[in-house]
């Protein structure tokens, strides 16, 4: 469950040694797979795609998408997913803000990504964007994480101003925030 209830603590709640080492297993392997995930895409573009640059080289500008649209909305979004459920031990503030911070950092990815593909596909005779499937499931893509993430700002942290007040809607919030969450990850 979630712990917009609750404070800090050690999130077990009663969990046995054994589901609490399957969750430090799982943790371990989502780490290795993030990390792996990022670090062959970033090979991959240098090794064989030549490499990255901002401005005069389409193609090589256009392999900065590639490395910052997997760098936001795979390794950042899903160490923002990780930080929440894993660093158990802190205040749930400092918690939701350094989970703020992966998304922050995740949105200046995307962001900066989707402009190298732009400026890319502009600097041809006859520029087409939105012309694949893949940029349609992209786009709605970013459309759901810049709505999640307004209601996820507003509603967990700028409505903490009055917490009692709001404690209920928090929490029904809360299954649907970590769904569509999980959602636009698969998605991405």
């Amino acid at each position: 469950g979630h712990r917009e209830e609750g404070g800090g603590g050690d999130g077990g709640g009663g969990c046995d040694t054994a589901m609490k080492a399957l969750f430090y297993f799982l943790l371990l392997l989502a780490e290795v797979l993030l990390f792996g995930t990022i670090t062959l895409t970033i090979y991959w573009v240098l090794q064989y795609e030549g490499g990255v640059k901002w401005s005069n080289d389409i193609k090589r500008q256009f392999n900065l998408h590639y490395i910052l649209m997997i760098g936001g909305f795979i390794f950042l979004n899903g160490h923002a997913i990780l930080v929440y459920r894993s660093f158990t031990c802190c205040k749930k503030i400092y918690n939701k803000v350094l989970h703020t911070i992966f998304f922050v950092l995740s949105i200046s990815a995307i962001t900066i990504g989707i402009v190298s593909a732009f400026q890319a596909h502009n600097s041809v005779a006859d520029p087409k964007h939105f012309y694949s499937l893949h940029s349609w499931i992209g786009l709605g893509t970013m459309g759901l994480f810049a709505l999640q993430f307004v209601v996820g700002f507003t509603s967990f942290l700028v409505l903490l101003c009055c917490d009692k007040a709001t404690l209920t809607y928090r929490q029904r919030l809360v299954p649907i925030h970590t769904n569509f969450g999980l959602i636009i990850f698969t998605m991405a």
